[in-house]
C-alpha cells in the first residue's frame, strides 16, 4: 500500500513538474530573481524512515556521483545544485535511455509511462531533499531542464545510474 501511494505521489509529481519544464528557458529569468526559494522537497515526511541519505551534487552538466547504489526501501536524496543554471533529479525506473520526441523534446507521454519521478528544477547554490521508497532494479538519472541554447542538459551529459539492491 505505501509503495503504491508513492508511486501516485511521484506520478503526481513528474507530471506537475513536466509541465514547468516544457518552458525552462523563460522561467529561468523571473526565478533567478533570488525573491523566492524555488526548492519544492518531495516526501518531507518520509524522511525520518530514510535508511540512507545520499548527498548528490548537480551542476553543468553532471552528477557527482554519477553512478549511486543504494539498498531497496525509503531513501532521501539531498540534492546540491552547485552549478550555475537550475538543474533537477530526475529517475527512469528500468535505467536506459530518456525517450525524446522526433523533435527533439523530452517524450513526457513516455516518461509518465516508464513511472518516471523527479525532483523538480531549482535554483544554483540551493539543496533540496527528495525522499523516495524505492523498489530495487536500476533507475537512469537525468536532468531535462534546458540548456540557455533550448538543449535539455540530458543530451549535455547530465545523466547518471542509480542501482537499487
Amino acid at each position: 500500500m505505501r509503495r503504491n501511494h508513492q508511486r501516485l505521489l511521484a506520478a503526481s509529481l513528474l507530471g506537475i513538474a513536466l509541465l514547468g519544464c516544457g518552458d525552462d528557458g523563460d522561467d529561468d529569468a523571473a526565478d533567478d530573481s533570488g525573491d523566492e526559494p524555488t526548492c519544492v522537497p518531495v516526501a518531507p515526511e518520509l524522511e525520518a524512515d530514510a535508511a540512507e541519505v545520499v548527498e548528490i551534487s548537480l551542476e553543468e552538466y553532471a552528477f557527482t556521483p554519477n553512478a549511486i547504489t543504494v539498498p531497496a526501501g525509503v531513501v532521501t536524496f539531498e540534492a546540491s545544485n552547485d552549478g550555475e543554471q537550475f538543474h533537477e533529479l530526475a529517475f527512469l525506473p528500468g535505467g536506459g535511455d530518456v525517450p525524446f520526441t522526433d523533435e527533439g523534446e523530452p517524450d513526457e507521454d513516455a516518461l509518465a509511462e516508464a513511472g518516471a519521478f523527479e525532483l523538480e528544477g531549482f535554483a544554483p547554490n540551493e539543496t533540496c531533499n527528495a525522499t523516495y521508497d524505492l523498489a530495487p532494479g536500476t533507475y537512469t538519472l537525468f536532468c531535462i531542464v534546458e540548456d540557455p541554447e533550448g538543449e535539455p542538459h540530458s543530451t549535455n551529459g547530465m545523466v547518471g545510474l542509480l542501482t537499487v539492491e
